[in-house]
């Protein structure tokens, strides 16, 4: 599995009745998924994420509107502009997330894991002991 942050597309299908957009199945998705949720932004100047995961795995895929992700490493920093749903991108762990969505833009994201709270890194002066381990 990488363990860089990186962009994926999906299949997507346009017709005249609109656009279809799948992963088709399993092989079109980095990781098998345990559960889905979705972040709505309201506000402007809103950020999210703050966080890194010890074993979770995560895929964004801006639903509506744009979201910008900052991404950080043991091999640097990166920053990605999602505004597409036919995009998605890869969370591996031991990466940490600070999102920017635009208001009023609808993000999902499905992970790899069941919600563990210990899974989390919220201490970035933690997260930075970790990768510089």
């Amino acid at each position: 599995m990488p363990s860089e942050p990186y962009l994926l597309s999906f299949l997507h299908l346009p017709d005249s009745a609109g656009t279809l957009i799948s992963t088709q199945d399993a092989t079109g998705l980095p990781f098998d998924v345990k559960r889905v949720f979705w972040v709505f932004a309201s506000d402007q100047g809103a950020e999210r994420g703050g966080h890194a995961h010890r074993t979770t795995k995560e895929l964004l895929v801006v639903l509506q509107g744009s979201v910008r992700v900052e991404t950080e490493t043991a091999k640097g920093t990166n920053t990605f502009v999602l505004t597409s749903p036919a995009q998605g991108l890869y969370i591996p762990p031991f990466c940490w997330i600070t999102v920017h969505p635009a208001p009023n833009s609808l993000l999902c994201c499905s992970t790899s894991t069941h919600f563990e709270e210990a899974d989390y890194i919220r201490s970035y002066e933690e997260f930075q002991n970790l990768i510089s381990e």
